[in-house]
């Protein structure tokens, strides 16, 4: 089974700080395209995005 790791960390933009993450498998296929996952602005939480990270195993 392939694992996966993630990391997290923050930017700074307009003044404000923005939390990212990034999930990707522990080994890398070039074959593989970047999927890249956007949540709805603030007050919405990210929660719903959570189960994509498995796509990083698929």
């Amino acid at each position: 089974m392939m694992t996966i790791s993630a990391v997290e960390d923050f930017i700074s933009f307009h003044g404000h700080q923005v939390w990212y993450r990034i999930v990707k498998p522990d080994q890398e296929d070039s074959k593989k395209l970047l999927l890249l996952c956007v949540h709805g602005g603030s007050g919405v939480p990210h929660d719903y995005l959570e189960p994509l990270s498995a796509i990083a195993t698929a």
